[in-house]
């Protein structure tokens, strides 16, 4: 089976820190979440995808290379101007020639959801699309789905039909089929939901529904970003073994580790932490409360790190809070 996993917005709600790394890069627990979201595509049967790029293109495929790494091939589509949600789709049509149906997932969502029994539903339904819906507490103003007693979707944004069916927010995921691709304009920018969801509904073709439950993050937002870490920290070992990862331990109460992080004598680690592999608390150094150090981060000597994510290789002094991207 194939994915495409979107990837080339601008992340504006997250500048500066998206000004240095992409939000596909942001790291959730040290990895980034572009790659919890391949992990999860692996392990739903996907061996090849495609990521369409934008911003900071480089970046991204510096970090994924070919996919060997990651159980999967990859390869990129790069947009000089934003195609959006659809016309990133249309533009890749033809990696998915053959396809009876694909995956579709957003690059900056996290989930702990098993994606194979979507897949399987989907391809059990003979809906034209399967929309992966979600029903978190913070994003009322998201719940655009409303989903009829059938659990098929009846409506998006109120089109084609509006009832008083429950609502639910449109996750980023999905599964779709070559249909949809036949509804997009084949070139040009265009929205998914506009000229391929509601187009298909209003043929009378199914839109099903598929509510994991679960966790699910929109890394839209610093405040949302730095809460999801110490939300899936309790869970950590436990995440890391269902995307296939190494699991961190606990190299003291409270303070997870990957691979080979330094802690220098005098050093004070008030949990919950997270180091990566080569992470370095200098002496005298006040790390935690919850904090994440990159791999090759570094909380100078002195300095006083709480409720911050420093990013792969940044070095940070003084007094640190927040996002640090370098």
């Amino acid at each position: 089976m194939k994915a495409m996993v979107l990837a080339a917005g601008l992340g504006t709600r997250l500048r500066p820190a998206t000004d240095r790394v992409p939000k596909p890069l942001f790291p959730v627990l040290g990895v980034p979440a572009i790659e919890w979201a391949l992990a999860g595509l692996r392990q739903a049967g996907v061996t090849a995808a495609i990521v369409n790029l934008h911003h900071l293109p480089g970046a991204v495929r510096q970090r994924l290379g070919d996919g060997r790494r990651l159980g999967m091939a990859l390869t990129f589509s790069e947009e000089a101007d934003i195609l959006g949600t659809g016309g990133g789709l249309s533009a890749v049509r033809g990696f998915f020639a053959g396809e009876d149906a694909f995956f579709l997932h957003n690059g900056d969502v996290f989930t702990d959801w098993d994606l194979g029994p979507v897949r399987d539903r989907h391809d059990g339904s003979g809906a034209g699309a399967t929309l992966v819906l979600a029903d978190p507490p913070d994003m009322p103003q998201a719940r655009l789905v409303e989903v009829g007693p059938g659990g098929d979707v009846v409506g998006i944004r109120g089109r084609p039909l509006s009832g008083d069916g429950p609502r639910y927010v449109f996750s980023g995921v999905s599964v779709l089929t070559p249909d949809l691709l036949d509804l997009l304009p084949r070139e040009g920018a265009s929205c998914l939901v506009e000229r391929g969801l509601i187009p298909m509904m209003a043929t009378g073709r199914r839109v099903a529904a598929a509510l994991p439950g679960g966790l699910f993050c929109d890394i839209g937002t610093a405040e949302r970003y730095l809460a999801l870490q110490w939300e899936v920290f309790p869970r950590a070992a436990a995440l890391f073994a269902l995307r296939g990862l190494t699991p961190p331990r606990e190299i003291a109460p409270g303070v997870l580790a990957t691979g080979s992080p330094f802690v220098a004598a005098g050093a004070r680690l008030e949990g919950p932490v997270f180091l990566c592999d080569g992470a370095r608390v200098e002496a005298g150094a006040v790390v935690g409360p919850r904090v994440v150090l990159g791999s090759g981060a570094v909380a100078a000597a002195g300095s006083v790190v709480r409720d911050a994510v420093v990013f792969e290789g940044v070095a940070v002094g003084g007094i640190a809070t927040g996002i640090h991207t370098g």
